[in-house]
């Protein structure tokens, strides 16, 4: 869940100061559940999860099923918000031989 939130933090640049203003927490105790100093709590997780626009559940699965399941509107919405491109998501489709 850790490796999840991380890389999503990676993909929408926030920070923890960001990501703990957007769930109700100190950026600091962000930092200290990310590593690993304290355990997240469901309630805590539940938020980012909707802050993210996705299911609870994401946060359980593999990184690249969490990424799929994000909605790419928010995700361009949190990129802008930093000044950042749009990012497509969506698997690039193999040219046939």
């Amino acid at each position: 869940m850790r490796v999840i939130i991380r890389h999503i933090q990676s993909l929408t640049q926030e920070t923890y100061v960001d990501l703990g203003a957007a769930i109700g927490m100190r950026g600091l105790l962000v930092g200290r559940r990310q590593n690993g100093s304290t355990d997240w709590s469901v309630n805590e997780l539940g938020r980012i999860a909707r802050h993210w626009g996705f299911e609870l559940s994401c946060l359980f699965t593999t990184v690249k099923d969490a990424v799929a399941a994000m909605d790419e509107e928010r995700l361009t919405e949190l990129r802008a918000a930093k000044g950042l491109s749009p990012l497509d998501l969506k698997p690039s489709t193999p040219v046939a031989a």
